[in-house]
């Protein structure tokens, strides 16, 4: 049996967000993961740390009209488990866990850089990915940034929108 999880690319109007754009060349600067449980629930790592995007937390803000991309990549029952226990974790040990500006720095150098309990939004995916089997990487997850993420083998493109868009395809209503 298998199962879906998702990435959802986004691009956010902030100056560090236009700094990477220009600076890799791809106007998606922000990634998270979710389950096919909710399509509403992603996690990331934000300059606060770990963090439990909810998508519709948007809905009374400005921020409808950001642009993004989702992809499913399909996934066996126990890669699938597995992210889920590492998301469980990462919830549990949230206080420990913190963002990494001089990390996505080194990435933009294509130099690896881990830190413990350091990360960055597509850093932190990609080691989801690794460690759950649920992806083969062809380099340290330190060295990811979104678009790379998105040229993973087996993820496919199902939406490319507002998140607005996003919401009204999949019908996400206001929690």
């Amino acid at each position: 049996m298998s199962r879906k999880i998702f990435l959802l690319l986004t691009e956010f109007p902030t100056r560090e967000a236009k700094l990477m754009g220009v600076l890799t060349g791809f106007r998606y600067t922000h990634a998270s993961v979710g389950l096919d449980e909710d399509m509403n629930t992603f996690y990331t790592f934000r300059y606060s740390g770990f963090f439990t995007e909810k998508i519709t937390r948007y809905i009374r803000s400005d921020r409808l009209s950001f642009p993004c991309q989702l992809y499913e990549l399909e996934v066996s029952e126990e890669a699938y488990q597995s992210i889920k226990t590492i998301l469980e974790n990462f919830e549990k040990y949230s206080n420990y866990l913190r963002y990494t500006k001089f990390g996505l720095i080194m990435s933009l150098f294509h130099i690896p850089y881990r830190r413990r309990y350091r990360y960055f939004c597509s850093h932190f995916v990609a080691d989801v990915l690794k460690h759950s089997q649920a992806a083969k990487l062809k380099k340290k997850s330190s060295l990811y940034l979104p678009n790379d993420l998105r040229k993973l083998d087996g993820m496919n493109r199902i939406f490319q929108g507002d998140l607005q868009g996003y919401l009204n395809q999949y019908k996400i209503l206001p929690c």
